[in-house]
């Protein structure tokens, strides 16, 4: 018979962690009948992961008709890597003598542990991740064990204030021609800037760009990009990957195009570098787009901003205006419902970023656009992935939240 009921539950509703926070939690057992139990137990486990494959051509030497022949063909080759971050088991009940009765009715098992201080930021990537999961096993005797498992989200802080190139404005530009040699056209050219280079989820890049156009041709239109670039290291080999996390576009103009404080908001997403994780390394750019037309290459140029989890000072006010207005609109919301200061209803939390900045108003967690599939190759066919198998991880975010 299974049990009614075999879940965790972590005391933090958001289960969103800074290194070296304590998670507190609960483990639910409900069965309407007598059980013959083994122990019950936890595993605690953070690590990263990658994979991929690349087609790799291979040569060998054959005879064919007493002569030599090269013969070449194309091979799968699968890369990989791990990275472990921390292992706990934890031992809720044991049995003394092999096993022990576990009585009809509603049982609940505490458990807690504190993560490290030297961990990386939890990421789902195209060809990898850095992932924490907690999985309790209910062990039975001379049957398969009952499992569950969920992921939770580590935010480790990267705080733009510590780095210079931060608060630096930044400016990108190049031009092109059209056509060949004695028939080239006049120039296109194109440039962008920003009045500082590092930013935080929630926040708005104001982006300024302008056009000028002396080819005499009507460009097909400009688009602005914010370009997340991943760098997964296998043994041996690294796949790089971009994956486009906010886009706008415009239409067709003559002579000129001019891109005044276009306000763009940065969604949820995990902070550049990956720091601590040493096979994923992730950073963001700017890419501004000009389309001469069907038979031209595009004029395109780029560079590269900083996003952190801690804004910058400069930018404390804005927030705090934000953070008024939310609050305004969520008058009417009940207590239950309306919990936008995370850091005060975490009670086994620390108030890892307030604790510094005090004047800084709280972030919420809001939900990363790209997640993952938390099946491991190594999961039992009878794992309950309680809070479902899809996980998204969930970021710092200031200022308003993303649907």
């Amino acid at each position: 018979m299974v049990l009614e009921r075999f879940t965790i539950f972590l005391d933090n509703v958001d289960a969103t962690y800074f290194p070296g926070q304590q998670i507190t939690g609960k483990v639910h057992v409900w069965n309407n009948l007598p059980k013959n139990v083994r122990g019950i137990y936890v595993e605690c486990r953070g690590f990263a992961r990658v994979s991929f494959s690349t087609i790799e051509q291979r040569s060998r030497t054959v005879r064919r008709r007493g002569r030599s022949h090269l013969e070449v063909t194309n091979a799968s080759v699968n890369h990989t890597s791990n990275e472990e971050y921390f292992y706990q088991r934890i031992a809720l009940k044991e049995g003394g003598n092999d096993h022990w009765e576990m009585n009809q009715g509603r049982h609940q098992y505490p458990f807690s542990f504190t993560l490290p201080n030297e961990i990386p930021s939890s990421f789902e990537g195209i060809h990898g991740y850095v992932r924490y999961t907690i999985r309790a096993v209910f062990q039975r005797r001379r049957k398969w064990n009952h499992e569950c498992k969920m992921a939770f989200t580590v935010n480790s802080i990267m705080d733009l204030n510590t780095i210079a190139e931060a608060s630096m404005p930044i400016e990108a530009s190049d031009y092109k021609t059209l056509g060949l040699f004695c028939c080239q056209s006049n120039p296109i050219t194109a440039k962008f800037s920003l009045d500082r280079m590092g930013y935080v989820p929630g926040e708005k890049i104001y982006f300024n760009a302008e056009v000028e156009n002396l080819s005499r041709q009507v460009m097909h239109g400009s688009k602005f990009q914010l370009i997340e670039r991943t760098s997964f290291h296998a043994v041996g080999k690294t796949e790089s990957c971009e994956r486009v996390i906010r886009e706008f576009s415009r239409g067709q103009f003559a002579t000129s195009e001019f891109w005044e404080n276009h306000p763009i908001s940065v969604p949820p997403v995990v902070s550049s570098e990956l720091r601590c994780c040493k096979i994923i390394d992730v950073d963001y750019r700017i890419v501004f787009t000009v389309d001469p037309g069907t038979f031209s290459f595009n004029l395109s140029i780029s560079h590269g901003v900083i996003i952190g989890n801690v804004p910058l000072r400069s930018s404390f006010p804005d927030f705090q205006r934000n953070r008024r207005q939310l609050n305004a609109a969520a008058a009417n919301v009940s207590m239950l419902e309306n919990n936008d200061n995370p850091f005060e209803a975490n009670p086994a939390g620390t108030n890892t970023v307030t604790d510094y900045y005090p004047d800084l108003p709280p972030p919420t967690y809001e939900e990363c656009m790209f997640g993952g599939n938390i099946r491991d190759a190594e999961d039992s066919e009878h794992v309950n992935y309680g809070a479902g198998i899809s996980y998204n991880p969930r970021y710092l975010t200031y200022g308003q939240t993303f649907s």
